[in-house]
Formats: structure tokens, C-alpha cells, sequence
């Protein structure tokens, strides 16, 4: 079963550079179809998502000399008594498309 993702692309000043990018993504294993549109910066993934993940997306534009920008966000979370807990959330969260990493803190929850 496969997946779309759409990921910003900066960086990219003309159509080479969309096709550039564009074949860097057709060339991870894993990936169905990509498209890239210069004038919205994007580019739209059709994958596999039990052969690759977002990061390896994300990599393969990085490594052909584009930026990804990525956000991290920092969210409260009470509740949790142990590690086990910790790790069920880190777990969670890292299920969540589009999430490249977690990680959880039972110290500072």
C-alpha cells in the first residue's frame, strides 16, 4: 500500500532544480511517483511506506544540495508515571506522519 507525503523543497531556482530533486526521490527505493513544483516548492511522494520512511525522503533532497526545513515542537505531556509510559508515547508520536523523530523525557514530561 502506498502513501502520498507532500515536503517543502528550498532552494530550488529553476526547473532543473525541480528535476533534479524530482529524480533524486524517483531514484530511493520505495518511491511509486514524484513530483516537484517549482513555484509552490514541493514535492509531492508516492512511497512505500513499509520500504522507507519520511527521513530517507527528506535525506535524498538534502544530499542533491536542497533544504527540507523542518520544525521542532515541544508539547507538555502529564500523566506519565514510568519509563514504559515514556517510551509508549515516544512510540505514538513517532507514528504520526511527517514526524521525523521523538523523543520523551519522563523527567521533564
Amino acid at each position: 500500500m502506498s502513501t502520498k507525503f507532500s515536503l517543502p523543497v528550498k532552494g530550488m531556482t529553476c526547473a532543473s532544480c525541480a528535476a533534479r530533486v524530482e529524480r533524486a526521490l524517483k531514484d530511493v527505493e520505495g518511491v511509486a511517483e514524484a513530483k516537484v513544483n517549482l513555484a509552490t516548492e514541493r514535492a509531492v511522494v508516492e512511497y512505500d511506506p513499509e520500504v522507507l520512511d519520511i527521513a530517507s525522503l527528506v535525506r535524498a533532497v538534502r544530499d542533491t544540495g536542497y533544504d527540507v526545513p523542518v520544525e521542532t515542537v515541544v508539547l507538555p505531556i502529564g500523566g506519565m508515571t514510568c519509563a514504559s509510559c515514556a517510551a509508549h508515547v515516544e512510540k505514538a508520536l513517532k507514528g504520526v506522519e511527517g514526524v521525523l523523530s521523538a523523543t520523551v523525557n519522563l523527567a521533564t514530561e
